[in-house]
């Protein structure tokens, strides 16, 4: 549940599951869903993100040149979060060979997993 506006859309399913990495942000979860847009768009590629421990877990899906494109909009689009940038680069916070059911659209630092129901 956001605290600052609508509760944004959960992180796409395929980009969640096969996403690299491409930086943690600290910021309230409206705040990064309007960055992280406009990450995407100016990359003209797949990015989405998710919390993971409390921070929002950036994460990409393409290919090298995308993934390129997607890191220099992450530095150009820098003074536009309203948050911080913690790192940039992969792999990403609890992902890096972590095994997740099917359907896992988050991780509860508590909890573990939160599966979609499909």
């Amino acid at each position: 549940m956001a605290t600052d506006g609508p509760t944004p859309p959960p992180c796409d399913p395929e980009i969640f599951k096969n996403g690299t990495g491409l930086c943690v942000v600290d910021g309230s979860s409206n705040a990064v869903e309007c960055w992280v847009q406009s990450v995407a768009k100016k990359a003209n590629t797949k990015v989405d993100w998710h919390y993971s421990g409390g921070r929002a877990n950036v994460l990409h899906l393409g290919d090298a040149d995308s993934y390129q494109r997607a890191l220099n909009a992450v530095h150009e689009l820098t003074g536009e979060l309203k948050g911080h940038i913690l790192s940039v680069g992969g792999p990403a916070i609890y992902r890096a060979g972590d095994t997740l059911p099917e359907g896992t659209i988050a991780i509860d630092p508590d909890f573990g997993p939160i599966v979609m129901r499909q």
